[in-house]
């Protein structure tokens, strides 16, 4: 890979909203958490086999929902999400001219002109 297509590669990194990015990939693991539990029955797992490990292994799932529902929400309020994945996860282009940053700085003059 050359050093123009490294460069090009780690500008890409941030052209996208992130925060957006990570909203949809945990919500989509929220849902993959959810199917996996679903598919479980509490009444078929054999708890009084200690090879077994597969009751804990749930419990620790089940535990660890709660963190990662209250990170979803929490990405979704920072990210404005509005359920629209391509539009969330593009990062708004912003064009920097001598205007702008002169508005910024709070320099008024020069957006007269």
């Amino acid at each position: 890979m050359s050093e123009i297509d490294d460069l090009k590669r780690k500008i890409s990194l941030y052209e996208n909203n992130g925060a957006a990015k990570l909203f949809y990939s945990l919500n989509r693991k929220m849902n993959e958490l959810a199917d996996l539990l679903n598919k479980q029955s509490l009444t078929n797992l054999d708890i009084a086999d200690p090879k077994d490990k597969s009751f804990e292994r749930l419990k620790i799932a089940w535990n660890e929902a709660s963190g990662i529902a209250t990170a979803v929400k929490t990405l979704e309020s920072l990210a404005g999400i509005t359920g629209d994945e391509a539009k969330d996860t593009q990062s708004p282009v912003f064009r920097i001219t001598p205007e702008s940053m002169a508005q910024k700085l709070g320099d008024y003059k020069t957006q007269e002109a």
